[in-house]
């Protein structure tokens, strides 16, 4: 029996009409040395295996395909989606106006906060049984220290079912990453290598400290300001990097704030008024996508670079973390929005009013500061891991030690 034949004979046992020739190609190769053994009986009977194989995978995409497309018209129909973000311009731009262009049929509500403020706000809902959120853009502190403890976020995992969710091959390591320990409730878009500080490029070199410790010295005395390092944000990322280093540890900390007159601020505006109208030359731990907004639009502010000091340095997510409050009340559009944010475009709009690299390889990145971005094998200090979010609340007592409540 040639090829031309067998092909016949397939056609007629799984029901077409005509066969791929490649298709039988492919086949014949699987099964040309058994053939010789068995006989070609058992070589079409292999061949039929394999090509009924190939229409079972087909169906099931083709039904994943119909589930999906079933998806999106549910989520027409619900009209909205509701997202909290961080604060800036650009990032509610990057966070509405593409999925709106694709999805002009659902709208996305966006609203910005800042994280200390979202657990008190959110929760106050949940216990008055209002659910107007969908998803939270935030820290990894705001969601594992104010949400996950009292069960305000569900798994995010039910919800990334779309096609551009079910493949994390072009993700780093190949998998989506996830800050809480068991992998379940908060996945992350954005890492990068957290700036020390910000800095008024007027005043300060770009080389002029090399070390935490410089900052000890008499010349900047009363010169320092710094996010509340007792609250959520980029103070306590870095208080717990000090408090964890052992270059640095409670010495450097007590040193700090017992010596320098340091001035807290819970504003992350307030900080980049300080430093850009030349009040303080430095703030330790204001947004740096704020930061970098605010340098765009010509302020003397910017993100010292981390290479250069030599205690090393901290990673962190910033506010590129994903999680879904309890009781989404649009599920559907949910499930649309979030596999558009987690889309090549979706984190290209993202990585580009951020600033920094997201964790999709496939996402260009010749707009992100080459220092930002976390070196292959290069240990670092991963402030977003819940277990040193944990550690947090030891830093934030040992805080109050010295700084008061």
């Amino acid at each position: 029996m040639n090829k031309e034949d067998l092909a016949t004979e397939v056609a007629k046992v799984v029901g077409k009409k005509k066969v791929a020739k490649d298709a039988i190609d492919c086949a014949l190769e699987v099964v040309k040395k058994k053939s010789k053994v068995l006989g070609m009986k058992v070589a079409l009977a292999a061949i039929v295996a394999v090509l009924n194989f190939g229409n079972q995978a087909v169906a099931a995409s083709a039904a994943g395909a119909n589930e999906w497309e079933s998806t999106i018209a549910a989520a027409k129909r619900e009209g909205k989606v509701v997202v909290i973000g961080p604060q800036g311009n650009e990032t509610r731009e990057a966070l509405t106006e593409g999925f709106q262009r694709k999805y002009p049929e659902i709208k996305v509500e966006h609203g910005g906060i800042a994280g200390a403020q979202l657990p008190p706000k959110l929760l106050a809902e949940q216990r008055s049984e209002l659910y107007s959120v969908d998803l939270l853009v935030l820290g990894t502190t705001t969601a594992i220290n104010g949400l996950l403890p009292v069960k305000a976020v569900i798994p995010i995992k039910p919800f990334m079912v779309g096609p551009n969710t079910a493949d994390a091959s072009v993700w780093l390591n190949k998998k989506f990453s996830f800050a809480d320990d068991a992998g379940q409730y908060i996945v992350l878009m954005s890492v990068y290598i957290q700036p020390p500080f910000v800095y008024n490029t007027t005043m300060i070199s770009a080389k002029e400290i090399t070390a935490w410790k410089d900052l000890l010295a008499p010349k900047w005395k009363g010169k320092l300001a710094v996010r509340d390092p007792r609250l959520a944000g980029g103070g306590l990322a870095n208080a717990t990097f000090w408090y964890a280093s052992p270059k640095l540890g409670k010495e450097f900390i007590k040193k700090l704030f017992a010596s320098q007159e340091i001035t807290m601020s819970r504003d992350d505006r307030q900080l980049l008024n300080y430093v850009g109208q030349r009040k303080y030359p430095i703030a330790i731990g204001p947004s740096e996508v704020l930061t970098k907004e605010w340098a765009l639009k010509g302020v003397p502010v910017d993100r010292y670079n981390p290479e250069g000091m030599q205690e090393g340095a901290l990673t962190t997510a910033g506010n590129g973390a994903l999680c879904v409050p309890r009781n989404p009340p649009h599920p559907n559009a949910l499930k649309v929005y979030i596999d558009y944010i987690l889309s090549k475009q979706g984190q290209t709009e993202w990585s580009k009013a951020i600033g920094l690299a997201s964790l999709r390889q496939d996402v260009p990145r010749d707009h992100v500061d080459e220092h930002l971005i976390p070196k292959e094998g290069v240990q670092y200090l991963d402030s977003h891991l819940e277990r040193y979010v944990n550690m947090r609340n030891e830093v934030v007592e040992f805080l109050n030690t010295i700084i008061g409540r």
